[in-house]
């Protein structure tokens, strides 16, 4: 074969494979027909996941299009409830396609290459992969936080259990969920296909025996608020269009914490008084560059979220003892807490008064 025609295809396994007896035209356009290259390429796509995977993958195509990772219906829900205009072209939807869209990813983004935000590229060749990578595609997106966390990345910090006693992936816990579910969800916490800890931990929930804690908190905390450490939480974000014309932004630094705070999302799913609740970088500011208060509701949502830090550990310093946690001010998220600027926001995650230490304990 010439070169231009093994481009992307260095793999010759790749022509035997499902994906190469289909033919390069059912995917990506053009017209194979012609012997000319550039009219042969006339329509080519480059990325063809978006329309074109449905084809044969109806079942998966049906859910993923509702799925987060998708319509990002997380973001849309928040913003929306801030009272947030969206409609096409407002200055927060023109705010929201320079900045949140680019956390949208395609069948391929996951299965085939690198994600557009990470500069994208194939992972290996044309390869097309049932399961993604957990380095090239879960990490590429989620490193920052929930990556960093998993993998001990923080200074101080242990990796997760799950990681350094198991090496666990992240498609080890989060597969079902990935392509969502048949309903629409606003947060990851409403997808009723999402993993829980007692999934696999079934155990803990039917045999209390000899395990005071568990035996008295099982219903009113989430595990996290006993078996999570400090993790990353950033206060501040703000969008613009840097000189060269690009999307930019600006945060302060991120800083480690560990904040319990009463349940915003309590539900028959999520039936806990108390979970971890972490600060993601929004203010009532954050799309200033493209208009005055484009979030006019701000305070319908809270600033510091339900959370579940992925650096699980048995033992923690909150669960020494009854009284590691009982009367310890600083593991609460109280007024204190809360910056005055965002003390209406969270008026109903405060905890106003805080357990109190237990006697002889």
């Amino acid at each position: 074969m010439e070169v231009w025609q093994k481009v992307f295809l260095k793999d010759a396994d790749f022509i035997q494979s499902t994906h190469g007896k289909v033919g390069c035209v059912i995917c990506h356009g053009g017209d194979s027909r012609i012997e000319d290259k550039e009219t042969a390429h006339v329509g080519i796509v480059a990325d063809p996941s978006e329309a074109n995977c449905n084809t044969c993958h109806k079942d998966i195509a049906h859910v993923n299009d509702i799925s987060l990772h998708t319509s990002l219906g997380g973001f849309i829900s928040v913003l929306e409830a801030r009272g947030g205009n969206l409609e096409e072209d407002s200055p927060l939807a023109e705010a929201f396609e320079n900045h949140c869209q680019q956390c949208h990813t395609s069948c391929g983004q996951c299965h085939v290459s690198r994600p557009d935000e990470l500069g994208g590229g194939f992972i290996s060749g044309h390869e097309f992969r049932e399961t993604p990578s957990m380095q090239y595609n879960c990490i590429a997106c989620h490193g920052s936080r929930v990556g960093a966390e998993y993998l001990g990345e923080n200074a101080g910090i242990p990796a997760d259990v799950h990681w350094t006693k198991a090496t666990m992936t992240c498609t080890k816990c989060h597969s079902q969920e990935l392509h969502g579910s048949d309903q629409s969800v606003d947060t990851r916490y409403g997808n009723p296909v999402a993993v829980n800890c007692e999934d696999c931990h079934q155990d803990v929930w039917t045999n209390t025996a000899g395990n005071p804690q568990h035996e008295q908190h099982l219903g009113d905390l989430s595990c996290q608020v006993c078996h999570s450490l400090p993790y990353k939480n950033c206060y501040s974000c703000h969008v613009n269009i840097d000189q060269k014309g690009l999307p930019s932004r600006i945060s302060d630094p991120s800083e480690m914490h560990f904040e319990i705070g009463y349940n915003a999302l309590r539900s028959s799913e999520n039936p806990y008084k108390y979970v971890v609740l972490r600060h993601p970088p929004v203010t009532a500011s954050t799309f200033d560059y493209y208009g005055e208060n484009l979030l006019p509701n701000f305070d319908a949502v809270p600033t510091w979220k339900y959370a579940t830090p992925h650096n699980i550990q048995l033992k923690t310093p909150q669960n020494e003892s009854c009284n590691s946690c009982h009367g310890n001010r600083d593991l609460f998220l109280t007024e204190d807490d809360v910056s005055p600027a965002e003390s209406e926001a969270n008026k109903d995650i405060i905890v106003p008064e805080i357990p109190a230490p237990r006697p002889g304990e």
